[in-house]
């Protein structure tokens, strides 16, 4: 069975990232890959810092490397190109591809509305953003537009919404979707020929 390794940045991403990558494996008709837990790594500034050490961590593991970061206001094939151009240069052939989500992880979920509104009881009358790439801070966002008295919670929300929005919605609208799911296919295509103990 191939072995798939995540690399998150944040504590709610542990759980919400294998999730995703399950269904869309399963919705591609993928079902012998084993799904690790995740390592946990932080932000692109920690991931820079220490990106030889935790790719050598990662190595042990003795798995395919999905790295999944947000990229915050950075571009995300800049970053992309930076990343791999150190790790194919220390490192290849090792198999690795790197998921970078424009702003956050949660805008994937404003490219899902009817499936965000009904999870988090947001109200039909409020629209969602046009663009959800374009806007910064959308876990405020999704806290000022639930109901009173109620608040968006990464470590609760991110899992359940991973498992419930519409994988084709969000390839027709999101393009961090569309390049995550790319960098997910692509790893499990190559399989784990190169991957060394």
């Amino acid at each position: 069975m191939r072995r798939l390794l995540p690399i998150v940045e944040g504590d709610a991403e542990i759980r919400a990232v294998p999730v995703l990558v399950r269904r869309i494996l399963y919705h591609n008709g993928i079902f012998d890959v084993k799904i690790l837990h995740p390592h946990l790594r932080g932000d692109i500034n920690a991931v820079r810092k220490n990106f030889s050490r935790f790719i050598k961590m990662a190595m042990k593991e003795a798995a395919s490397v999905l790295w999944v970061l947000d990229c915050d206001d950075g571009c995300p094939v800049t970053l992309v190109r930076e990343l791999k151009s150190i790790s194919n240069a220390e490192y290849k052939p090792y198999p690795i591809e790197y998921a970078f989500i424009v702003k956050e992880f949660e805008s994937l979920f404003l490219s899902d509305a009817e499936r965000t509104r009904k999870r988090l009881s947001i109200k039909q009358s409020i629209p969602f953003p046009a663009d959800p790439e374009s806007i910064r801070g959308v876990k405020e966002w999704l806290s000022q537009n639930m109901p009173p008295g109620q608040i968006y919670k990464p470590t609760i929300h991110q899992e359940a919404l991973s498992s419930a929005v519409d994988l084709d919605v969000l390839r027709g609208g999101s393009p961090s979707y569309r390049h995550f799911e790319r960098a997910l296919l692509r790893l499990v295509a190559r399989g784990t020929n190169d991957v060394h103990t």
